[in-house]
């Protein structure tokens, strides 16, 4: 018995569904944590991250950081991130910033 094209369709689209679902959502994911973890890639996989004296991860030391020579004028060959108006660099604690519009 032949199936109706229809539903012909519908049932490959579900096998390509399923396909790319194993693929793209399972497979590529678990071979990117596998790369991470070879031993020459496994600190650069880990984000860089910085611990203060009490071992409390604070931070990464590739997010925020100023590309300034020793007069403090920014490197032009790297890209400078966005300043930072909180406080001296990079303090979010000294933010007064919120997502509340302004009243009509």
């Amino acid at each position: 018995m032949r199936l109706p094209a229809w539903l012909g369709q519908h049932l490959a689209a579900l096998r390509a569904l399923l396909v790319f679902t194993v693929l793209l959502g399972l497979a590529y994911p678990l071979v990117m944590v596998g790369v991470g973890t070879i031993p020459g890639l496994h600190g650069r996989a880990e984000g860089s991250l910085v611990e203060n004296a009490s071992g409390q991860t604070v931070g990464s030391r590739l997010i925020g950081q100023a590309f300034t020579d020793a007069d403090g004028n920014p490197i032009p060959r790297y890209f400078q991130s966005r300043p930072s108006a909180a406080g001296d660099g990079y303090d979010p604690t000294s933010t007064a910033a919120s997502n509340l519009g302004p009243r009509m």
